[in-house]
């Protein structure tokens, strides 16, 4: 019997709460990514000297929770998987605490947020609908003296052919499997209003590798590693990669940008933490 899409979506998104461990740059944040945020963060305080700091993080990523906070900050956690909270959230403390909720449907009060942060969030939602609803959410509950900061995943202008990337791979040109996953999903994307399905990605991994054991032990990759990508296997959620003009164009009606970092770490290029206000 098929599984039905929600309850694939759900499986996909339990096995990625357990797969954790595995998970690493630039589908999880560097060092240099917080270092920038946490900065970012400050600078805010510096100039709003707030005694008590609101911020919101969409999603429950473990080293925004853990960073250091101005004294006295309050942090909320929304993600809408239960298993994630469970696995990945830091815990709950005086200071912070994780909620089960949507991003395109917060909920919290107008302009209670005095920060919204995030690490990749918006690969994971559809373009135009759930994009123009998150943005529109996140505008709504921050102050208009705050900031939105969020790194993203961008798509090159110009397409990879999937031969270059198979060859990068096979000949140890790609520093690990997680960058290899990242410039085979952009090289499979349509329009930005299709994104790219997750099977499409496996089908096209297992076509290019036939045996990857063998794969993981020649470039010396643990295999825990490498099969994080059967996490994609059949399931028909849809990320989605802009080029960083479509981001800033999706952004521009409701935010103004005012810093821009690319971290120096392979494919950081594509991972750009934006900086904006409220327009």
């Amino acid at each position: 019997m098929n599984e039905s899409p929600l309850t694939a979506t759900t499986d996909h998104w339990n096995r990625h709460a357990q797969q954790w461990q595995w998970i690493a740059s630039p589908l999880r944040p560097a060092p240099e990514d917080i270092a920038f945020i946490e900065n970012a963060v400050a600078d805010w305080h510096r100039r709003q000297p707030v005694p008590a700091l609101h911020a919101l993080l969409l999603g429950v990523t473990p080293e925004i929770a853990r960073m250091p906070w101005p004294a006295g900050a309050q942090l909320v956690a929304i993600d809408r998987s239960q298993p994630m909270i469970e696995a990945v959230w830091p815990g709950d403390t005086a200071a912070r605490r994780a909620r089960l909720g949507e991003w395109t449907q917060l909920p919290l009060a107008d302009a209670s947020q005095h920060v919204v942060i995030g690490d990749g969030c918006f690969v994971l939602l559809s373009y135009p609908d759930a994009w123009r609803a998150a943005i529109a959410e996140a505008r709504r509950v921050l102050r208009e003296d705050g900031a939105f900061i969020m790194r993203f995943f961008t798509r090159p202008e110009t397409r990879e052919s999937l031969d270059e990337i198979i060859g990068d791979l096979t000949n140890g040109r790609i520093g690990n499997f997680h960058v290899f996953k990242w410039r085979l999903a952009m090289a499979l994307h349509g329009a930005l209003e299709d994104g790219v399905r997750l099977a499409d990605i496996w089908d096209a991994w297992r076509a290019a590798a036939t045996d990857p054991d063998a794969l993981a032990a020649q470039l010396g990759w643990p295999r825990e590693v490498v099969h994080t990508i059967d996490n994609y296997r059949g399931v028909a959620t849809r990320y989605t990669f802009p080029t960083l003009a479509e981001l800033r164009a999706a952004l521009a009606a409701a935010f103004s940008e005012t810093d821009c970092f690319l971290p120096r770490y392979e494919l950081g290029d594509r991972c750009p933490t934006l900086v904006l206000r409220p327009a």
